[in-house]
C-alpha cells in the first residue's frame, strides 16, 4: 500500500487542480466528488480487464476495494 500511498500524493496537487478548475467553471462539490468516483472506478474497470489473467483481475479488483474501504 506504500506505492498506492506515493502514487496519491504525486497525483494531489493536480488533482486539486482539476477539481478547483470544475468548481470554477460552476459544478458544484459533490458533481465534481461525484464525477472524478465515477472516473476512478472507471479507470480500475479497464486495469482490472486489460491484466494479463484472470489472477490479475482478481487481484486489482480487491486491491481497489480494500483501497476505496479504508479510505
Amino acid at each position: 500500500m506504500d506505492r498506492i500511498d506515493e502514487c496519491e500524493a504525486a497525483l494531489k496537487t493536480e488533482f486539486q487542480a482539476l477539481t478547483e478548475a470544475a468548481l470554477e467553471a460552476g459544478w458544484d462539490r459533490y458533481e465534481v466528488a461525484l464525477a472524478l468516483a465515477n472516473l476512478g472506478d472507471r479507470l480500475a474497470d479497464v486495469t482490472a480487464k486489460t491484466a494479463g489473467s484472470e489472477a490479475d483481475i482478481a487481484i486489482a479488483k480487491a486491491l481497489f476495494e480494500i483501497k476505496r474501504a479504508c479510505s
